[in-house]
């Protein structure tokens, strides 16, 4: 990785905006640009400056090197935020099986409030694991599954509420609480990206 690619993950990993990390350093926005597109590169003082809020050394943003400990540190702050990834993955899926799983005579094991509050501690996680990778996605896929995940249930009670349909594994096919059900579907998932893609751009 290039100098200016380290310095635009750090700045990323750290949450910050072009503009909020040159208010930060006392530089322009358009200065920042152009370290992150290699046009120029910052001044000593900037780089320990960078090094001191990023927890980097000065080699680091320079060459890549940085020492074992702290690259050990990272990759166990990685592995962590995976493992609770998955787990949160796992809290997601339990909830919906909560809500719309049956026992044999009929009867909800948990109704939709119930999957809700299993989904709400899966989304708990699933902030945990965002944070312990550094304001990132640990693994794209997994965060893929978890929002087409966690967009399920707050559209079932979305159309619950309005309709009063009840999800159920065999639901009668009636078209406008299943258009309801699709619609609110998309625009939670849709919403999620798309904040996320911006959010990535920055």
């Amino acid at each position: 990785m290039t100098i200016e690619g380290r310095i635009q993950e750090l700045r990323k990993g750290k949450g910050l905006s072009q503009e909020q990390l040159a208010d930060v350093l006392g530089v322009s926005r358009q200065a920042v640009s152009k370290w992150e597109s290699g046009q120029s590169l910052p001044e000593i003082e900037k780089l320990i400056a960078m090094s001191q809020l990023f927890e980097v050394t000065v080699d680091y943003i320079l060459k890549g090197e940085e020492p074992p400990v702290q690259d050990d540190k990272r990759r166990a702050a990685r592995l962590g935020a995976q493992i609770v990834s998955a787990v949160a993955t796992m809290m997601l899926a339990i909830g919906i099986i909560a809500t719309v799983g049956q026992i044999d005579d009929g009867t909800y094991t948990m109704d939709i409030y119930g999957g809700l509050i299993i989904e709400s501690v899966g989304i708990m996680l699933l902030l945990i694991g965002w944070f312990l990778a550094g304001g990132r996605a640990p693994n794209k896929p997994l965060f893929i599954m978890n929002i087409l995940l966690a967009g399920i249930l707050p559209s079932l009670f979305v159309t619950q509420t309005v309709i009063g349909y009840k999800p159920t594994p065999t639901p009668t096919l009636h078209p406008l609480p299943i258009l309801l059900f699709v619609g609110t579907y998309l625009v939670i998932c849709g919403t999620i990206i798309f904040l996320a893609v911006i959010r990535k751009k920055k």
